[in-house]
């Protein structure tokens, strides 16, 4: 049997519960009454598109929550989710392009919303051939449709042997996981993550924690391969202030050299 669709008040009342907000925050907040918002949530009031785009806005939902939120009171998505390949998108792609040409002689790529590449530049290729082809490795795992670059860093066929201080860096992406999923918290995909991270068999017990208690500034992916060894820290930019779901969802990772001989090595493989 098919699940019936939430409805508007529902996914409202879920929505302000996640946020730990309570109904007169809110009314506050969207400019309406208290009592206004206690009717939309047990649906004996009925909002208009600018009441839930309002609410939406005060509930600071990602944008294809908004969208859900929308249908879930009879109206259509207000913002568009394009294709990068789209005409309309291309100077978005040319872009991110231009960040990952400039980034060079150091890897960069851009990921979508469930850390899956879609672009990378020469550097990125370079170094992460130094230690497995990613495409063969994911084909060799089955590939995950989703969190492809975490997963890959969980796998004994991708990095997983090459790194170094495997237990810091994935710990970082396990307080990511986390983070994006206070963020939003309807999305079914990152509570499969974060339990396939803390169930890893090499995982700490004290992973099952809420949070860890990291104190370095940043934490380095630190890779090593026939006595070499490579020391480098990340740098995330996103497009700001997006009206588009694909473009919120997107972020760009760079990666720089730690120390001076990660920088010449680098240079080196350019």
């Amino acid at each position: 049997m098919a699940e019936t669709a939430p409805t508007f008040g529902s996914l409202l009342k879920q929505w302000r519960q996640y946020r730990h907000v309570s109904q007169l925050d809110l009314a506050l907040e969207a400019g309406v009454s208290q009592r206004h918002v206690s009717f939309l949530e047990t649906g004996r009031a009925n909002p208009s598109r600018p009441m839930v785009l309002a609410l939406a806005d005060s509930l600071d939902l990602p944008l294809r929550e908004r969208n859900s939120l929308l249908r879930s009171a009879g109206f259509g998505a207000a913002f568009a989710e394009g294709d990068l390949d789209e005409t309309s998108h291309r100077v978005f792609r040319d872009a991110l392009q231009q960040t990952l040409d400039h980034a060079e002689p150091y890897p960069a790529m851009v990921l979508n919303g469930h850390w899956n590449m879609i672009m990378a530049n020469t550097a990125a290729f370079k170094f992460f051939n130094l230690f497995v082809d990613p495409f063969a490795a994911l084909a060799e795992m089955g590939n995950p449709e989703r969190f492809q670059i975490v997963r890959l860093c969980l796998h004994e066929k991708g990095l997983l042997p090459y790194i170094d201080n495997w237990a810091d860096l994935v710990s970082a992406f396990l307080a990511r996981a986390r983070r994006a999923l206070l963020e939003n918290p309807k999305d079914p995909h990152l509570p499969v993550l974060i339990e396939e991270i803390t169930s890893h068999a090499q995982a700490p017990a004290d992973w099952r924690k809420v949070w860890s208690s990291h104190t370095a500034p940043a934490v380095e992916m630190v890779l090593s391969k026939d006595g070499v060894q490579y020391r480098l820290f990340t740098m995330l930019a996103h497009f700001g202030a997006a009206t588009d779901v694909t473009l919120e969802e997107l972020s760009v990772e760079m990666f720089y050299p730690a120390d001076d001989n990660t920088r010449e090595l680098l240079h080196q493989l350019a």
